[in-house]
C-alpha cells in the first residue's frame, strides 16, 4: 500500500450485482433441497448437492456488506455507525417475514417440522405438523431452536441459518466498538485496525472448528448426518457462530480490500488486477474445498467462504475503482435483481411448499425428467408465493423502519 490515501471514489449506496448474486444463491439452495428430498438417487448421480453450497455465499455477503460502513468510517476518521439504526434494520429485514411465514406454515398449513427434519426419510413429509409444545414454539419464534438439541432442525427447515446470521449481527456492533476504541487509544495505523476485525473472526472460526473432531469422538458419533444435523450437542456446535464466524470474516476481508481500492492506497497496477487475481485464485481454492469436502474435513466450509469472498471481488472490484463491471450489470438485470429482492421469502418458503406439493401428490418420480419437473414446479410456486409475502410484509416493514432510521440519523 502507498503511504497516503487519496480522495475515495464512492460507490453508490446499493452496490449493483450483489442482489442478483444473492438470488442465484437462494435458487441453488432450493434446487439442492428439492432434488435431494424427492429425487435422492438422481440427485446423487448428478451431484446436485454442490449447488446448495451457495448457502455460504449469504454469510460472505453479509460480512462484506455489514462490515463495509465500519471500515469506511474508521478509515475516514468518522463516528462509529449507529448501533440503533443497525439493530432496527437487521430486525426489520428478517424477523417480520420469518414470523409470518413460520406462523402460516405452523398453524394454517401445518407443514412445520415438529421433529428433527434431517432424520426423516426422503420423499415424505414425516415429522411435520403443528408445533404445540410451548417451549418449542418459543424457541422457533425467537430463532433459538438451533441452540437446543431436542428442538434442533424443527420449524422451518432452512431457518437454522438465520440463527447463525443473528449471531453475526450481534457480533458486528461489538466488534466495531472494539476496533474504534483501539483506533482512538493506540497509535496503530487505521488499516491495521480494520484488518483486525476479520482476522479475529477467522481465528475464532478456525479454533472452533479444531474442536469438532474432539466433540464428535466424545459423543461417539460416526454418521455424518447425525454429526452435522442430528438432535445432539455436536450438531448444535457445528452450526453455531463459534465454528462458523470465519465464513462471515472472509467477506469482511473483501470489504477491507475494496475500501483500500476506493482510497487508492493499493498501488494502481495491483488495483487494476485485483479482479483478475481474485478470479484466478478461485480455482485452486475451489479445488482445495472439494478435497476437504471429500475428506469430511470441517474446514471445507472455510475454503468455500474464501471462494465466495473472491467471487464478490470479481463482481464489484471495478465499481470501487469508479469503473463499470459487466458482470455486476448483468446480475443487476431485472430477473436476477427481482429474485434477489424476494430471496429471504423464497429461502424460507421453498422447503414447506415443496413438502406441501408432495402432500398433494404433485411431485414426480426419482429420475432425471422427474427431478427437473420437480425443480421447475417448486421454483415457480416459490417465486409466486414469495412475491406476495415480500410486498405484503417485508417491504412495508422495511419502509417503516427506514423512516425511524432516518429520524435517528
Amino acid at each position: 500500500m502507498t503511504a497516503q490515501a487519496s480522495v475515495p471514489t464512492r460507490v453508490r449506496a446499493r452496490i449493483i450485482g450483489l442482489d442478483g448474486a444473492r438470488g442465484l444463491s437462494c435458487l441453488g439452495v432450493a434446487v439442492t433441497h428439492v432434488t435431494g428430498h424427492y429425487s435422492p438417487v438422481t440427485a446423487h448421480e448428478w451431484k446436485t448437492s454442490l449447488v446448495g453450497l451457495s448457502l455460504i455465499f449469504f454469510y460472505a455477503l453479509s460480512g462484506f456488506l455489514l462490515f463495509l460502513p465500519y471500515v469506511r468510517n474508521l478509515i475516514e476518521n468518522r463516528e462509529l455507525p449507529s448501533t440503533a439504526n443497525f439493530a432496527v434494520h437487521r430486525v426489520a429485514r428478517i424477523l417480520p417475514g420469518y414470523l409470518v411465514i413460520f406462523l402460516l406454515c405452523n398453524y394454517l398449513l401445518q407443514i412445520a417440522y415438529v421433529q428433527n427434519a434431517s432424520m426423516q426419510p426422503t420423499r415424505t413429509e414425516d415429522g411435520t405438523g403443528m408445533i404445540t409444545d410451548p417451549w418449542q414454539l418459543i424457541a422457533n419464534l425467537t430463532l433459538t431452536q438451533s441452540y437446543i438439541p431436542k428442538y434442533f432442525q424443527t420449524g422451518l427447515n432452512p431457518s437454522w441459518s438465520l440463527t447463525l446470521e443473528y449471531a453475526f449481527y450481534l457480533s458486528i456492533p461489538l466488534l466495531g466498538m472494539l476496533l474504534f476504541a483501539i483506533a482512538r487509544r493506540s497509535g496503530m495505523r487505521p488499516w491495521v485496525v480494520v484488518s483486525m476485525g476479520p482476522a479475529l473472526l477467522i481465528a475464532l472460526g478456525f479454533i472452533g472448528r479444531a474442536f469438532v473432531p474432539w466433540f464428535t469422538s466424545l459423543a461417539h458419533l460416526t454418521d455424518l448426518t447425525e454429526i452435522n444435523w442430528g438432535a445432539n450437542w455436536v450438531a448444535v456446535y457445528t452450526k453455531c457462530f463459534l465454528t462458523n464466524s470465519d465464513t462471515f470474516a472472509f467477506g469482511m476481508a473483501a470489504a477491507v480490500v475494496v475500501v483500500a481500492m476506493e482510497h487508492k492506497v493499493i498501488r494502481e497496477k495491483l488495483s487494476r488486477r485485483i479482479r483478475l487475481y481474485s478470479f484466478l485464485a478461485m480455482f485452486p481454492v475451489g479445488l482445495l474445498m472439494l478435497v476437504l469436502i471429500a475428506l469430511g474435513n470441517p474446514y471445507s466450509t472455510s475454503a468455500l467462504a474464501i471462494v465466495f469472498a473472491l467471487a464478490i471481488l470479481v463482481i464489484v472490484a471495478p465499481l470501487f475503482r469508479g469503473e463499470r463491471s459487466g458482470l455486476a450489470e448483468f446480475l443487476d438485470t431485472a430477473p436476477f435483481r427481482f429474485v434477489g429482492k424476494i430471496s429471504l421469502s423464497a429461502y424460507l418458503w421453498h422447503f414447506p411448499l415443496m413438502l406441501l406439493l408432495g402432500r398433494w401428490g404433485l411431485m414426480a418420480s426419482d429420475n432425471l425428467p422427474g427431478m427437473l419437473r420437480n425443480v421447475a414446479l417448486v421454483l415457480v410456486v416459490t417465486i409466486a408465493v414469495s412475491t406476495v409475502t415480500y410486498y405484503a410484509v417485508e417491504e412495508p416493514v422495511m419502509k417503516f423502519a427506514k423512516r425511524y432510521r432516518t429520524r435517528w440519523s
